[in-house]
């Protein structure tokens, strides 16, 4: 198998990442590899803010958490069973926003084909990675300026929006990837 296809198949979504920091020449290996992405027309209509601080990371952990309490029953029992932290331990977050293109694709594509590159560079490098779609909550109360604050931390463009998080760090242990479902996979010939 080469490389390519290794990392892809080997690639797992960690829901434990120790105390080690991340290298700063690893973090903007990966970001580079995120803005390498194609996008629609060329537009790359995202925003990366690759977070190392602590205070800023539980903030935005915490955040989400609180409205996570009001509003996702489910979604904090999903992330209590694992352990309670809704960020794992990570130990860097990259912050994906999105600006609207109005065009005739979707910017979330665009994005989305970001993480990917961006998960998959960080495995390559013997890093973890989790998408955290639950992090979007830290920006969705609207009964609050978190939105505005957490933007404005972050150094969001104007008219760019959250979008996703990716946790990233070392693992604390080793998982395995997901079993494909290749029922999903119809060929014609």
């Amino acid at each position: 198998m080469n490389a390519v296809l290794e990392t892809i198949a080997n690639r797992y979504s960690c829901r434990g990442f120790s105390s080690e920091p991340v290298a700063r020449k690893d973090l903007e290996t990966i970001a580079l590899a995120g803005a390498q992405a194609p996008s629609s027309r060329g537009n790359a209509p995202w925003y990366l803010a690759v977070v190392t601080n602590r205070e800023i990371i539980d903030d935005l952990r915490d955040t989400a958490w609180d409205l996570m309490l009001r509003r996702d029953k489910h979604g904090q029992e999903v992330i209590e069973k694992r352990g309670g932290d809704l960020f794992y331990n990570a130990q860097a977050v990259i912050v994906v926003a999105t600006k609207e293109t109005r065009d005739l694709t979707s910017e979330d594509l665009d994005a989305g084909l970001l993480c990917e590159n961006i998960c998959l560079a960080a495995h390559s490098l013997g890093l973890a990675t989790c998408l955290c779609g639950f992090s979007v909550n830290a920006f969705a109360d609207f009964r609050a300026t978190d939105n505005e604050r957490l933007s404005k931390l972050l150094g969001f463009p104007f008219g760019y929006k959250m979008t996703v998080s990716i946790l990233l760090g070392h693992a604390a242990k080793v998982s395995t990837p997901h079993v494909p479902d290749l029922s999903k996979i119809v060929y014609f010939e």
